[in-house]
C-alpha cells in the first residue's frame, strides 16, 4: 500500500491539497503585484522636496538667509524678457519699465478675473462644507489660496519694475504677495558650530 501525505481526499482517493495551494498563490501574487503598483505610484506622486512651485529657467532668484516655506499660489515671474503670470506671458519687460502709469492693465485684468473666480467657487456650498471638515479655526484667519500670490523676480530686474507689478496685484485683490527666493546658509553660524 502507497503512502500518501495527509490532507482531504476526494471519493477515488487523490488529494484537494494541490488545488488549493495553487489558489492561494496566485491570489497571494496578485495581491503582492497590486500593493507594489500603488506604492510606485505613491512614491512618484508624492514630492519629497517641499517644492510649491516651479521656477522658471528665464529668473536668476536671488538668495536669502531668513526664509519661510511658501504655500501654493499663483505666481508672477518678472525675468529680464517678460511678465508673465501662471505661464502665460502677459507683457515685455521692457514694456512694464518704460509705462508711466503704474497700473498694468492686462495683468490687472487676469488677476481680476482670477480673484472673482476664486469667490465665485467660495461661495458654492460644496467648499463651504469642504472648509467646515477642514476645521478652519476663527482665530487662525488664512488668506484664501487665490488672494495669495508668489513672485519670481530676477535679481537683474529694475525694483520700479517689480513695484509696478506689485502695485497691479494689490489693485487687483492680492492680499497676500510672497517672493520666491534661493535659501542661503549663513557661513558665520555653520564656521561657528
Amino acid at each position: 500500500m502507497a503512502i500518501h501525505v495527509p490532507g482531504k481526499r476526494d471519493k477515488h482517493g487523490r488529494s484537494q491539497a494541490a488545488k488549493r495551494k495553487m489558489v492561494a498563490a496566485l491570489s497571494l501574487t496578485a495581491m503582492v503585484d497590486m500593493f507594489t503598483v500603488l506604492v510606485v505610484f505613491l512614491l512618484q506622486n508624492y514630492n519629497l522636496t517641499g517644492e510649491v512651485i516651479n521656477i522658471s529657467e528665464e529668473v536668476s532668484l536671488p538668495n536669502a538667509q531668513a526664509v519661510k516655506e511658501l504655500s501654493p499660489a499663483n505666481v508672477v515671474v518678472v525675468s529680464k524678457n517678460f511678465v508673465s503670470l501662471n505661464e502665460e506671458k502677459i507683457y515685455k519687460s521692457l514694456d512694464v519699465r518704460e509705462r508711466e502709469d503704474w497700473m498694468l492693465p492686462d495683468l490687472y485684468q487676469k488677476v481680476e478675473e482670477m480673484v472673482h473666480q476664486g469667490e465665485e467657487e467660495k461661495t458654492k456650498i460644496g467648499s463651504k462644507i469642504k472648509s467646515a471638515v477642514q476645521g478652519q479655526s476663527s482665530e487662525e484667519e488664512q488668506v484664501d489660496r487665490f488672494r495669495r500670490m508668489t513672485v519670481q523676480a530676477d535679481k537683474e530686474v529694475d525694483f520700479l519694475t517689480v513695484k509696478k507689478v506689485m502695485y497691479t496685484l494689490t489693485e487687483a485683490g492680492i492680499q497676500e504677495i510672497n517672493f520666491a527666493v534661493i535659501k542661503r546658509e549663513n557661513k558665520d553660524e555653520s564656521e561657528s558650530l
